[in-house]
C-alpha cells in the first residue's frame, strides 16, 4: 500500500510537469503567441489577461505535488483515495485538449473537454466532502495546496468548456480590414478596424452562454459557499465585458459581472449576521 501512495504522488509530479510543459510552450513557443487566446476567438471569448488565471493554478499545483509528500496517513487519503489517479488523467486530456484545440478539431476537442470537466468535478466534490463532513477539520496548508488549486481548476475548466462549446456552435469572430499602398515603396498593409457586429442569433447564444457562467457563480456561492470558484467565473466575464465590442453582449456581460461580484460578499455577510445575533 506504501508503495502504491509513492507511486500516484510521483505521477502526479510527472503530470503536472507535462501539463505545465505543455502550457509554457504553447504560451512562450515559436510563434510567441498562446493558442489559448489566438485561436477559435469567438463572441463569447474573454481578453487575454483573463487567462492569467492559468498561472495562479499552475502555481498552486506545484504546491500541491511538493505538500503531498510531507502528509502522513490518514490525511494523505485526500491525494490517494480522493485524486487518485484522476489528476493525472486530467493533465493529460488537458494536454489533448490543446492540441486538438490547436490543430481545428473542435468537435473533438469538444468531447475532451467534456471528460476532463467530469474528471475535475470529481476531484472537486471529493475534496469538498472530505474536506467538510469529515473530522479533523484541514489545516490552512490543506486548504491552500489540496483543495484551493482544484476549486480554482474546476472553475476555470468550466470556462474552457463554455469557450469550447461556442467555437463549435457559433461562427469564429471577424473583423474589420482596410488595405492601404505605401506608393514610396509599393508596399502594402492591412489595418483592423474593430469587430464585426454579430446577428442576432449569435447575440442569443452568447447571452445565454453568459448566463450559464453567472448561474455557475450563484451555485458555488450557494451550495458551496465556493467564492474562489465564483471569483474566477466573475473574472471570465470582466474579460468578456472589456474583449467584446458588440454593445448588447458588452453590457450585458459588464452587469453579469458586477452581480456576480455582489454576490461573492454573500456568504460573508450572512456569516456576520449570524455572529451579530444574540444566543
Amino acid at each position: 500500500m506504501a508503495i502504491s501512495k509513492i507511486i500516484i504522488k510521483i505521477a502526479n509530479v510527472l503530470a503536472l510537469f507535462f501539463l505545465l510543459g505543455v502550457n509554457i510552450y504553447s504560451g512562450l513557443g515559436p510563434d510567441n503567441e498562446s493558442h489559448y487566446t489566438k485561436n477559435h476567438i469567438t463572441y463569447i471569448s474573454p481578453a487575454y489577461f483573463t487567462f492569467y488565471v492559468w498561472f495562479l493554478i499552475h502555481l498552486l499545483l506545484i504546491g500541491f505535488v511538493i505538500y503531498q509528500f510531507f502528509l502522513e496517513a490518514p490525511r494523505d487519503e485526500a491525494i490517494t483515495k480522493d485524486i487518485h489517479w484522476h489528476f493525472v488523467g486530467v493533465a493529460l486530456l488537458n494536454t489533448l485538449w490543446l492540441a486538438l484545440w490547436n490543430d481545428d478539431l473542435l468537435l473533438l476537442s469538444w468531447i475532451t473537454i467534456f471528460v476532463v470537466v467530469c474528471q475535475v468535478t470529481y476531484i472537486y466534490h471529493a475534496l469538498y466532502n472530505r474536506y467538510t463532513f469529515e473530522s479533523p477539520p484541514p489545516s490552512w496548508l490543506e486548504n491552500l495546496f489540496i483543495k484551493f488549486p482544484f476549486t480554482l481548476y474546476h472553475a476555470w475548466i468550466v470556462v474552457v468548456a463554455v469557450l469550447t462549446t461556442y467555437a463549435v456552435i457559433t461562427p469564429e469572430k471577424t473583423y474589420q480590414t482596410a488595405n492601404t499602398t505605401n506608393t514610396t515603396n509599393a508596399t502594402s498593409t492591412t489595418t483592423t478596424y474593430g469587430s464585426e457586429e454579430p446577428n442576432i442569433i449569435v447575440q442569443i447564444a452568447v447571452i445565454i452562454g453568459l448566463i450559464i457562467l453567472e448561474s455557475t457563480v450563484i451555485t458555488y456561492i450557494e451550495l458551496r459557499e465556493d467564492w474562489a470558484g465564483g471569483a474566477v467565473i466573475a473574472w471570465t466575464l470582466y474579460g468578456i465585458w472589456y474583449e467584446q465590442e458588440d454593445p448588447v453582449i458588452h453590457w450585458t456581460a459588464l452587469v453579469l459581472a458586477v452581480t456576480a461580484t455582489i454576490y461573492l460578499f454573500k456568504p460573508l455577510v450572512v456569516k456576520y449576521i449570524k455572529d451579530k445575533e444574540p444566543f
